[in-house]
């Protein structure tokens, strides 16, 4: 694994899609949420690949690189996420926000100070490390790519030392992903609002730690309506040719998120339905809450 490539984004702002983009170039790997923090009931979880992932030989193929490493791998629980429930107190220490220079030193302090959270840590950190050259090895790639979106994963990543990161910021109108937070997590639009911003406001604290060669950030939209000119710059920045030939669309991969890993990409169309399903007092809403924000990446 040369290099280390990361997808930073609020939920619902076309992270999948991108994830399936890249993955079509040879020389980049991935299973999509290197965190995979959902997979439900795993006797009956579908691999993108169409098989069930515990029937998948992929998935089998990892966990016998995994065992020759040492570490014991199960599918329903990854152990890569920076998640502790069953310890509370370091569970919030490990999920709580990115926040500014003063609160991170008395985060590493917890991590130093509780009880076993220096080896959880270096524990979480060794399996992800693990996995993810695992996951290169057998897909005989250079460039790992985790679509886990997270900003304080990041961080955690960064300050390991993972190899050469390179990120791509991925920005989508935040009207549109407050309509699909409203939809799929029925919430109100202040909450879908407030949460947007909060995760772009962590991603730009996270981002100020990487020099500016080592980072881009690139819109959803513009994506879909110009995929062409926008995927060979994100090939560059992970360090990929851009000319390499790449997979076929229809070539099975092994990817874990949301259900639009399990259709055929046939073509990319830009999802604009919240101009129609959001009314004008949620606009005005969410205006007044994160506008400056969404008009700071380009949103009228």
């Amino acid at each position: 694994m040369k290099r280390f490539a990361y997808i930073l984004s609020p939920s619902y702002s076309g992270s999948t899609l991108l994830t399936i983009l890249l993955a079509r170039h040879p020389q980049i790997a991935t299973i999509g949420e290197l965190k995979a923090t959902h997979m439900g009931e795993i006797a009956e979880y579908v691999c993108s690949c169409g098989t069930r992932i515990v029937e998948c030989d992929f998935w089998q193929q990892v966990a016998d690189g995994l065992a020759q490493r040492g570490i014991e791998f199960d599918l329903a629980d990854f152990g890569t996420a920076f998640r502790r429930p069953a310890r509370p107190m370091l569970d919030r220490v490990l999920r709580a926000r990115v926040r500014g220079a003063g609160f991170e030193s008395v985060r590493r302090l917890a991590l130093q100070t509780l009880p076993g959270a220096a080896r959880t840590f270096e524990e979480i950190l060794e399996r992800n490390r693990a996995l993810a050259e695992v996951v290169t090895e057998l897909q005989g790639a250079d460039v790992f790519l985790d679509g886990s979106k997270e900003p304080q994963r990041l961080k955690y990543l960064i300050e390991a030392g993972f190899p050469d990161i390179r990120v791509i910021h991925l920005v989508r109108d935040g009207r549109a992903v407050a309509n699909s937070t409203i939809k799929h997590d029925a919430c109100s639009v202040a909450s879908a609002a407030q949460e947007w911003r909060r995760m772009h406001e962590e991603s730009q604290r996270v981002l100020r730690r990487l020099p500016e060669a080592a980072y881009a950030t690139v819109r959803y939209e513009d994506l879909c309506l110009r995929p062409d000119e926008i995927l060979p710059d994100l090939f560059r920045l992970v360090g990929v040719d851009p000319q390499t030939p790449q997979r076929a669309a229809t070539e099975p991969h092994h990817i874990l998120g949301n259900s639009m890993r399990l259709k055929p990409l046939r073509e990319i169309r830009l999802d604009e339905k919240w101009h129609d399903e959001l009314s004008a007092d949620q606009l005005a809403e969410f205006d007044g809450l994160a506008g400056e924000v969404n008009r700071g990446y380009g949103y009228a």
